[in-house]
């Protein structure tokens, strides 16, 4: 099948194992010219230099991570699995179990890939990419509940792993039930905004909200983001409203909204960052719901402090209709390039908000 995973692996190949230490002064050297001959696309000659260094260091455990990462990129998968079982026993890292899995998945073991992938999560539970190569793998056999209940305990354990946000996303803002694909969706173009994936989002987001605010006739404007709908009481005889049915009567409450998709057949844009607003400022006005205020809300609620409200939405949902983000580009360039310079100054955090 075909994978996601080839993108990632490049960049552990050149980030998450930078070094291989113990190594002399001129073998680091040596190190580091089949680094980048293998970023460069020699794998050959990469493969050479590891072959030589691990004569002289057969224990360790970066050397034999990134000769298995070569023989992958040459699509031996059962080679460069062979050499990561061995690494595993003794200078094990993340990565391995993460490349291992892959390595079977490719070779049509998806049992024992998810088993790798469980394997490396019990040794390294806080490493974000493992849930990401486990889902990835439940999600190609259609085992959707499952592929998202990893992408969210990778977010939980690894909050700054941007792609857990990205797939969790397209997953839910196609289901029925989007809320939590457009939360998803939003951190990672905060966390990933000049990427590919965040214009992906962006209109991915845009078209969550209009699949599921519908104009039906001349008096029925239907709102169906979640399909939850049972309340409960807590022991205290308080009502306890889950967030997504909250989320999703707030968004239903604007009138306006009504002939603006009677006219257009869907909500613009700047419909949208209305909405956006009302939502935000009725879920917490006067301290309400604040069991809710997760630090994206936090994050909008500076935004819309900092008078940058329109221009932040607009960029987040610029993809879902390009003529009308340009006509308003066009007509408010001052206002998205102060939204730009306060941003640069504000950079979202998932975890504690930039104060």
């Amino acid at each position: 099948m075909k994978r996601f995973f080839l993108l990632f692996i490049v960049l552990l190949s050149t980030t998450f194992v930078s070094y291989a230490q113990g190594l002399s002064k001129e073998d680091e050297d040596q190190f580091q010219l089949a680094i980048e001959y293998s970023d460069n696309g020699n794998a050959n000659k990469a493969i050479e230099i590891y072959d030589q260094l691990l004569k002289k260091y057969p224990d360790s455990g970066t050397l034999q991570y990134e000769l298995a990462y070569c023989h992958y990129v040459k699509q031996d998968f059962k080679l460069a699995a062979k050499i990561l079982e061995k690494a595993e026993k003794g200078d094990d890292n993340a990565a391995m179990y993460a490349l291992h899995g892959n390595c079977l998945d490719m070779m049509g073991k998806q049992d024992k890939a998810i088993a790798k992938y469980q394997e490396g999560i019990a040794k390294y539970p806080d490493f974000g990419q493992l849930y990401l190569e486990l889902g990835t793998v439940y999600r190609s056999r259609n085992e959707l509940n499952s592929a998202v209940e990893s992408y969210a305990k990778g977010i939980e354990v690894d909050p700054y792993f941007s792609s857990n946000y990205y797939r969790i996303s397209q997953l839910l803002c196609m289901s029925n039930e989007p809320v939590w694909g457009i939360i998803y969706g939003e951190i990672h173009e905060l966390l990933q905004p000049n990427s590919r994936r965040s214009e992906e989002l962006s209109k991915a987001i845009y078209d969550a909200y209009n699949a599921n605010m519908k104009y039906e006739n001349d008096s029925t404007y239907h709102v169906s983001l979640t399909q939850m709908n049972q309340i409960s009481m807590t022991d205290d005889g308080e009502l306890d409203i889950p967030f997504e049915i909250l989320y999703e009567f707030l968004f239903s409450s604007r009138l306006e909204d009504l002939s603006t998709v009677r006219e257009k057949g869907h909500l613009d844009m700047l419909s949208l960052v209305e909405d956006r607003q009302a939502f935000l400022t009725k879920c917490f006005a006067g301290g309400a719901n604040q069991k809710y205020l997760i630090p994206i809300f936090k994050y909008q609620q500076m935004v819309l402090e900092a008078g940058h409200w329109e221009a932040y939405n607009m960029w987040l949902l610029r993809k879902g209709n390009d003529d009308e983000f340009s006509d308003w580009f066009d007509a408010n360039e001052d206002k998205f390039n102060a939204f730009v310079d306060w941003y640069s100054d504000h950079i979202y955090d998932p975890v504690e908000v930039v104060k």
